[in-house]
């Protein structure tokens, strides 16, 4: 059973994607140790809060992170965990992990934060085949990625088009939350593991 560790922030609601991907198929363990990740097969980055408090509960695991993402190992940011992937954000101070490049910004929307169900435009890559276009999924954000940072393979609308889901190689982001999204969650974290190349194609 391909084996996906969570990395632990302290920001993040680990239960839920627990048994988002153990319905996926995944064997799963929770860490904050730096020598787990560096021997994981597979990496998850949630994340519940601010920028900045991902970026500084990541902190301890900085260096084993990206020695691991550096040596082929994949991961997959969700929430903030994929804003920390990128460079920086306007939310706060901080460092991100400078994964993919860009910034985090402000939505532009008279309501946010965005909380709630949006349809996605994907642009055909592999890890997203499953999600058909305009297919619904739950965000709860203020931040996001602009729609034209690299590696974009899906956006949203919330006061504009934004990032909803990047993709550079075996770093994956996804702004959505797939484990509250249903069977597009599902298809999103199935897909994820199939790309990494932690369980077979079918």
């Amino acid at each position: 059973m391909a084996r996906v560790t969570l990395v632990d922030s302290g920001t993040g609601n680990l239960f839920s994607l627990q048994e988002g991907f153990r319905r996926a198929g995944a064997d799963v363990r929770v860490t904050r140790d730096p020598a787990d990740v560096r021997t994981s097969a597979c990496l998850a980055l949630p994340g519940v809060a601010s920028f900045s408090s991902v970026v500084n509960g990541l902190a301890p695991l900085r260096e084993a992170l990206l020695r691991a993402v550096d040596a082929g190992v994949p991961v997959l940011g969700i929430c903030a965990g994929m804003q920390v992937l990128f460079e920086s954000s306007e939310e706060g101070p901080g460092a991100g992990l400078g994964l993919v490049p860009g910034r985090v910004r402000a939505l532009s929307a008279a309501v946010v934060p965005h909380m709630g169900w949006s349809p996605l435009r994907t642009n055909g890559d592999p890890w997203l085949s499953s999600v058909g276009q305009g297919a619904m999924a739950y965000f709860a954000h203020s931040f996001a990625a602009p729609p034209d940072v690299e590696g974009v393979v899906a956006t949203a609308d919330h006061g504009g088009p934004f990032a909803a889901a990047v993709r550079r190689g075996l770093v994956f982001g996804a702004q959505f939350h797939p484990e509250k999204s249903g069977r597009v969650g599902a298809g999103v974290l199935r897909g994820f593991l199939r790309e990494s190349g932690v369980v077979p194609s079918t």
